[in-house]
C-alpha cells in the first residue's frame, strides 16, 4: 500500500514533468514564430516587390520604386470596355462598365450600358448603336460618346480583349460563382462553344469567359448584363480577400500589361490604396433604363432618357447640384430622343398586341400583307453571342433597372 508520504512525492514529479513539457512546448512555439517572422522578413528584404511589410496595414502604400502612394482625395468615373477583336477586325465594344468611385464616401456604383443602347452619330446624321464608335472612331471616341451621355467626367478608361480577360482570370486564380441555368450555345465560327451546368464552381479563365459572354437565352444583352454584374461583384470580393489581398499589387502589375489604358501603373496602384484604405469590398450596380425596339430595320436599345438622367442623378449627383444636372433633359437632341422613343415605343405595342411577336414595321407589313405569321425564331444574324444586337422584348414587359445594395 502506498503511504501518504509516497503519494505525495508521485504527485510532485507529474507536475515536474507536466511543468517540463510546457516549457518545451512553449520554446518551440518560440523559435517556430520568430523562424516564421525572420523568413518573411527576410524574403520582404530581398524581394521589395512583394510589398509584404505594406500589406500588413492593408494598404498599398507603394509603388514598385518604392515611392509613396496616396490616396484619392476626390472621386474617379472609370470606364472598362470589353472588345472582341480578332486578326482581321477590330472588333466591337461589346461590354462597357462605368464604375464611379464618389468622394463622399458613398458605396461606388459599376454602371453597365447596353451595347446596342441607340446614340445620335452627328457625322452620319442618324442614330446607330452605341458599340459600333469604337470601331469607326477608336476609344477616345468611345469616351466621349459615354461622357456625353451620361453628362458626368470619365477620368480614364480600361480597354480589354478576350484573351486579356481570360489571362486576368487566371492570375486571380480563378472565380467561384454559381450558375443559375444550364448554358449550351456551339458556334463553329468563332470556335465558340459553352457548355456549363447549374451549380457552384471555380471558373478559370476560359470557362469565366463563356459565362460572362454567353446571351442565348432569350434574354438577349439585358440577361449577359446581370450576369456580367454578378461575375464581376464576386471577383471584386474574392480579389480583396483576407487571402488574396496581400496578391493584389502584384496582380495589378501582371494584368496592367493585359490591358490598354489611359492611366499609369501608379496610378491604378493608387486606385487600389483608396478602395482598400477606405474599406470598400462591395459596390452598387445599375443598368441604363430602356426599350428593345426598331428603328427601321436596325433593332436598339432606346433609352427612356427622362429615367435615366433621374436615376443617374440620384446615384452620381450630390443633392445641391441635382437641379442643375436634369437640365440635361431640356436639350434639343433629349427631346428628340424621348418622343422618337415613345412614337416606336407605341407601334410596337400595336404590332405586338395584334402578332405576339417583336416584329420591326417593314415585317409588319409583310405580316399584314400575306396575313401569315413570321417565325420570330429565326435569328437577326448566325452569332446571337457576340454579333447579333438585342431581340426586342414585347415592349408591355421592358427590361427593368437593376440597383442592388
Amino acid at each position: 500500500m502506498q503511504t501518504a508520504e509516497g503519494s505525495r512525492r508521485s504527485k510532485l514529479s507529474a507536475a515536474k514533468k507536466r511543468k517540463k513539457i510546457l516549457i518545451i512546448v512553449l520554446a518551440a512555439l518560440a523559435v517556430f514564430t520568430l523562424s516564421v517572422g525572420a523568413t518573411i522578413g527576410i524574403y520582404a528584404l530581398r524581394h521589395p516587390e512583394s510589398n509584404l511589410f505594406g500589406w500588413f496595414g492593408s494598404k498599398v502604400k507603394q509603388s514598385a520604386e518604392g515611392e509613396d502612394l496616396p490616396t484619392l482625395s476626390g472621386g474617379f468615373n472609370l470606364l472598362a470596355v470589353g472588345v472582341d477583336e480578332r486578326n482581321d477586325d477590330l472588333g466591337r465594344s461589346d461590354t462597357m462598365l462605368f464604375f464611379s468611385l464618389p468622394a463622399d464616401g458613398d458605396s461606388p456604383l459599376m454602371l453597365s450600358v447596353p451595347r446596342d443602347t441607340m446614340i445620335w452619330d452627328a457625322e452620319a446624321e442618324d442614330y446607330d448603336r452605341i458599340n459600333n464608335v469604337y470601331p469607326e472612331h477608336g476609344m477616345e471616341a468611345t469616351v466621349s460618346t459615354v461622357q456625353n451621355l451620361l453628362g458626368v467626367p470619365i477620368d480614364g478608361y480600361i480597354k480589354i480583349n478576350i484573351e486579356g480577360f481570360v489571362e486576368l482570370v487566371n492570375i486571380l486564380g480563378g472565380v467561384t460563382i454559381t450558375v443559375d441555368e444550364a448554358m449550351d450555345y456551339d458556334d463553329p465560327y468563332q470556335d465558340l462553344h459553352i457548355h456549363l451546368q447549374p451549380g457552384e464552381m471555380l471558373m478559370d479563365g476560359q470557362t469565366a469567359m463563356e459565362y460572362v459572354r454567353f446571351r442565348a437565352d432569350g434574354t438577349g444583352d439585358i440577361g449577359r448584363i446581370a450576369r456580367q454584374q454578378k461575375f464581376i461583384k464576386a471577383a471584386v470580393s474574392q480579389a480583396f480577400s483576407a487571402g488574396k489581398i496581400s496578391k493584389l499589387p502584384s496582380l495589378i502589375r501582371q494584368g496592367f500589361s493585359m490591358v490598354e489604358t489611359n492611366l499609369s501603373l501608379k496610378q491604378l496602384l493608387t486606385l487600389a490604396n483608396t478602395v482598400i484604405s477606405k474599406g470598400i469590398s462591395d459596390f452598387d450596380t445599375a443598368t441604363l433604363p430602356g426599350d428593345g425596339l426598331y428603328y427601321g430595320e436596325m433593332a436598339l436599345y432606346m433609352l427612356r432618357l427622362d429615367e435615366m438622367y433621374e436615376m443617374l442623378a440620384d446615384l452620381l449627383i450630390p443633392t445641391d447640384q441635382e437641379a442643375d444636372y436634369l437640365q440635361l433633359l431640356e436639350q434639343n437632341w433629349t427631346s428628340e430622343y424621348i418622343a422618337l422613343h415613345d412614337a416606336k415605343l407605341q407601334i410596337a405595342q400595336q404590332i405586338w398586341a395584334e402578332t405576339g411577336m417583336s416584329l420591326s414595321e417593314a415585317q409588319y407589313a409583310e405580316w399584314l400583307a400575306g396575313h401569315h405569321r413570321i417565325d420570330p425564331g429565326v435569328p437577326v444574324t448566325e452569332d446571337p453571342v457576340t454579333a447579333a444586337p438585342i431581340e426586342p422584348t414585347p415592349p408591355t414587359e421592358p427590361p427593368v433597372t437593376v440597383i442592388t445594395p
